[in-house]
């Protein structure tokens, strides 16, 4: 069997201004918004890493767009929103990158708060963004009834739906019907690499 190569996303062809870390990253994409659909760096990183794993491949020219807006036209790209797509190019190369060669240091990047408490709702709203890009694709992953749910189940618990409720309703009716299942965070970076081997 031969070792599923990531897919990675090359970065525009004219360098522009020093590089963009993830702060300064999350603070433009704060700034981005209401245009683009992501506005944070956990977010982002969800997004990404559906992207990165899903089970068809996307151009980058569709999935850019749908992320930024029209700040996501790759080839008008210019100044710090070019920095800002060379930074999220990065991101999504390194996810392919490690999940290809050390699945097990995998890490997604989750929001905490000043006391360690981790919000996993933003990342896990960005992975489910990015499925609905290629949805039917996904259904294998997104079917309660069938086994394979068991691997997007603990990012699917995160996402609300319009109503507010969990949208994971095979496995429970409220996040407070199993003080177990708030934990379940921990689950995302096991179920990730198995994802994309699925």
């Amino acid at each position: 069997m031969t070792q599923r190569q990531p897919r990675r996303t090359h970065r525009p062809a004219e360098p522009n201004s020093a590089p963009m870390d993830l702060d300064a990253l999350d603070r433009w994409l704060q700034r981005a918004q209401p245009e683009g659909k992501i506005h944070n760096v956990s977010m982002l990183d969800g997004y990404v890493t559906a992207i990165v794993v899903g089970p068809v491949s996307i151009p980058p020219d569709e999935w850019f767009v749908d992320l930024l807006g029209n700040k996501g036209r790759i080839a008008s790209a210019r100044g710090r929103t070019l920095t800002a797509i060379e930074a999220i190019i990065q991101r999504h190369n390194a996810i392919g990158d490690a999940l290809a060669t050390t699945p097990q240091t995998y890490a997604p990047i989750f929001q905490r708060a000043d006391d360690g408490t981790v919000f996993a709702e933003p990342w896990c709203l960005g992975f489910l963004t990015a499925m609905h890009l290629r949805w039917a694709a996904w259904k294998p992953l997104r079917d309660p009834a069938r086994s394979e749910f068991r691997l997007t189940m603990p990012i699917l618990f995160h996402c609300i739906d319009a109503g507010d409720e969990p949208l994971n309703t095979a496995e429970h009716t409220s996040r407070d019907a199993d003080p177990a299942l708030r934990e379940i965070y921990h689950a995302i970076p096991i179920v990730v690499p198995v994802i994309r081997e699925f």
